[in-house]
């Protein structure tokens, strides 16, 4: 038998799973620390920084932030890897030799994306740049 109050649970239910799918949708759209994934080339110039490590600095630090070791047997804190057509270039400091103005657009793979996208062994994700 269908009550009133098990049809307004049922709807409750409901909606919330609607509502929680919808937020994780969204918060993965917006990449790492609730930013943006992706910074464009008009984005990075207004910075007015010389190169790119600067521009991601002062735009999206949470990017750059290393973390701890990625596991017992290797003590050796992890860093952001930086891509450009398919190839690995380096770390974050990579970026300090990358023109500002060289790059259409840069954006960060968090590590499940990196993973997917690249392979294995990004655990802090990926920077992957777009020259212009």
């Amino acid at each position: 038998m269908n009550t009133p109050g098990r049809s307004f649970a049922i709807t409750t239910i409901l909606a919330a799973c609607i509502m929680a799918a919808c937020s994780s949708a969204t918060a993965r759209s917006r990449g790492a620390g609730g930013g943006s994934s992706v910074l464009t080339h008009e984005q990075i110039a207004k910075t007015n920084s010389d190169n790119l490590y600067d521009a991601i600095t002062k735009l999206r630090p949470e990017w750059l932030t290393s973390r701890g070791p990625s596991s017992v047997t290797d003590m050796t804190p992890t860093a952001v890897h930086v891509y450009m057509n398919g190839t690995m270039l380096g770390d974050a400091e990579y970026l300090k030799q990358v023109r500002s103005l060289d790059v259409s657009e840069a954006r960060y793979w968090d590590a499940g994306e990196a993973s997917a996208r690249f392979g294995m062994g990004h655990p802090r994700g990926v920077i992957e740049l777009t020259r212009k």
